[in-house]
């Protein structure tokens, strides 16, 4: 352990949105934000962004980029999807000792610590994991396609599709859905040409509404509330989480689903430990100990 005192580790939180990058070395943590770094929807943007992010991180610990070579690298990455998506991206980095995953790990760990236990992220997009010692086990994270169920982009679909339902007579309107069919001035041709083009964050904005809706009473608002608490409920099942087990909500729209779970499940909510980046320092950390082990 005391060698981790001594030696340098980079990682590397690259999401969607931003990417963080950290030093921890001899002299003290270096940090750097750069933009988005998504691998599946922009890989040679996100490659861009990592070049580059290390080339400022490299400058302001006072290295040059050759020096970066020995220094281990640990990324959680959005959008990587597998051993070969990893691997092309870290082909491209000047560092020859690289680990790379996709980022839910690293929020995993900065949630949770060392603590075993569940995390529900969900945000735009959604997953669910469970740590035990070093192993963490994953439910979703698919992509708004087929997945991300009880996300903020599922709630604005769910929601768009009951207003087509109410508009055939199939299901009963609401306040919530009266309202949002307003938007589309009650024309199911909108409705769908507003789907041709839209993304997850599109349908993410009516999540608000969803979740505001709820909480007043709305029925259809607690329907859809009441479906993404059923899925998550099923997802930690799937995970085996144990009573008593500690349980952290991550992401804008994971924490209003607590007014929905039931109580043994609720009552385990704690407030995360640490971010996304802190989780990435520590899997970086083990990545560094492991490759240390191995020069001996």
């Amino acid at each position: 352990m005391s060698d981790s005192l001594h030696r340098p580790y980079i990682a590397i939180d690259g999401g969607g949105t931003s990417c963080r990058f950290a030093l921890n070395a001899p002299g003290g943590m270096v940090t750097v934000r750069r933009g988005s770094a998504n691998v599946f929807s922009a890989p040679d943007a996100a490659i861009e962004t990592l070049t580059s992010g290390l080339a400022e991180l490299a400058a302001q610990a006072g290295l040059n980029m050759a020096q970066l070579a020995d220094i281990p690298l640990y990324a959680g990455l959005a959008g990587v999807t597998d051993a070969g998506s990893a691997r092309l991206v870290a082909d491209k980095l000047p560092c020859r000792h690289v680990q790379i995953e996709d980022d839910r790990r690293a929020a995993v760990v900065g949630a949770l610590g060392l603590r075993s236990g569940c995390l529900i992220g969900i945000g735009t997009g959604s997953f669910l994991a469970r740590q035990c010692g070093e192993t963490v086990a994953f439910v979703g994270g698919y992509g708004a396609v087929l997945g991300d169920q009880a996300s903020a982009g599922w709630l604005g679909k769910e929601l768009l599709l009951r207003a087509l339902l109410v508009l055939d007579g199939v299901e009963g309107s609401s306040d919530l859905v009266e309202a949002c069919l307003g938007e589309f001035q009650h024309d199911a041709a909108q409705i769908v040409r507003f789907t041709v083009a839209a993304q997850p964050a599109d349908y993410g904005v009516y999540a608000p509404q969803v979740v505001r809706a709820a909480k007043s009473g709305d029925a259809a608002g607690r329907i859809l509330m009441a479906a993404g608490a059923d899925y998550i409920c099923k997802a930690l099942v799937a995970l085996g989480r144990q009573p008593g087990e500690c349980l952290c909500a991550i992401g804008g729209v994971a924490a209003h689903y607590v007014d929905f779970l039931p109580p043994e499940i609720s009552s385990g909510m704690m407030a995360p430990q640490g971010e996304a980046l802190d989780g990435a320092l520590e899997l970086a950390r083990r990545f560094a100990m492991q490759i240390w082990q191995e020069q001996i």
